[in-house]
């Protein structure tokens, strides 16, 4: 991935914690969430299923695994969006996976990926956190945590972003030219 995407990705994350932050009140804000999920597995599933249509009749093929699994989303997409509440509590720990995981691949890239340039300490404790905030949503139980958790999320994804952003703009900053001398054998 190039640095543009990843800049891109860093703004999508930083929107989407703030949209969380600020709606961590609405009600079934969670099952809206997987509504939209659902939506998003079904649209491209339809558009699959029809795209495998015509390509099979104009080329007399049938491509059998890219319609099974066109369809398969397809019922997915549709039962999350006509019954989402089962799927709430499999989301917020899937988030809330997200979370740990998101913490700790900064601090990785922080660690291992910026090897040449060091980085200040400071940069490792907002993905420390992000990692302690997933951990307490995974062992809170469901019912106390609802409202709370789009908050802590929120907060949480806006940190993450925040953080890949001082370290987006630490590794690709100005950086000084070093001339390149060749020392020639006399």
């Amino acid at each position: 991935m190039n640095s543009k995407s990843n800049l891109i990705t860093y703004l999508f994350v930083l929107a989407a914690g703030v949209l969380l932050i600020i709606m961590h009140q609405k009600a079934d804000l969670l099952k809206w969430m997987v509504i939209i999920m659902g939506a998003m597995f079904a649209l491209p599933a339809i558009i699959g299923i029809f795209m495998n249509m015509s390509r099979s009749s104009k080329r007399n093929e049938n491509n059998t695994a890219q319609n099974i699994s066109s369809i398969g989303a397809l019922i997915l997409g549709a039962i999350m969006i006509i019954w989402p509440q089962p799927f709430v509590g499999f989301f917020v720990y899937v988030l809330a996976a997200i979370l740990v995981i998101t913490g700790a691949c900064q601090i990785y890239f922080l660690a291992a990926c910026c090897r040449p340039l060091i980085m200040p300490w400071w940069l490792y404790l907002l993905p420390a956190l992000i990692i302690i905030a997933g951990i307490v949503i995974i062992c809170s139980p469901l019912r106390t945590i609802e409202t709370t958790f789009t908050l802590i999320t929120g907060i949480a994804l806006v940190c993450a972003a925040v953080n890949a952003l001082l370290i987006y703009l630490g590794s690709n900053g100005p950086k000084e030219k070093v001339e390149r001398v060749t020392i020639e054998n006399e």
